[in-house]
């Protein structure tokens, strides 16, 4: 576990310290500050303190994906249908939303939304961020029914990323 963690923290200190060397040294991000979508490993875009109140099961590494256009990191257990899966894309969904929520001053849309999911998109010209959220057997447990429970996640990644 602790191996782990150490893990964790370095490649977290390593994106931190790539992101953080782009600005002047000025302590408010900049656009000029922000990654760019295919810069940055989704992998180190949530913590386990932000993942843990969406995850039932150990929160664990993440399995890293890449695809074209697309690079993408999952936390949790499948076969309990509660996963959050963070994606990083140049291209936003077509898809209508069905809310606007509004995180860091950064307007977000919920392009699904339910107890038993969530999926989360903001998109800058420095890419799209999205944040996909399943609930599984915790969906039946907590009365939170919206998208509001992936915000916690999404202030941490729009952080990280200076897309805020």
């Amino acid at each position: 576990m602790y191996r782990r963690r150490a893990a964790r923290a370095v490649a977290l200190g390593s994106v931190v310290a790539a992101l953080s060397a782009c600005g002047g040294g000025d302590d408010e991000p900049t656009s000029d500050d922000a990654a760019r979508w295919d810069a940055v490993d989704p992998c180190t875009l949530a913590d386990e303190a932000t993942l843990d109140p969406l995850l039932r099961a150990d929160v664990g590494n993440g399995t890293p994906v890449e695809a074209d256009e697309r690079r993408s990191c999952t936390w949790g257990r499948p076969e309990t249908l509660n996963t959050v899966t963070v994606t990083t894309t140049d291209t936003a969904a077509p898809d209508k939303p069905l809310r606007i929520i509004e995180v860091l001053g950064k307007e977000g849309r919920a392009l699904a939304e339910s107890k038993y999911q969530c999926i989360l998109e903001f998109t800058t010209d420095s890419g799209t961020l999205l944040i996909d959220t399943t609930f599984g057997l915790d969906a039946v447990a907590d009365p939170d029914t919206s998208c509001n429970r992936s915000v916690p996640l999404a202030e941490h990644s729009l952080t990280l990323l200076h897309w805020a």
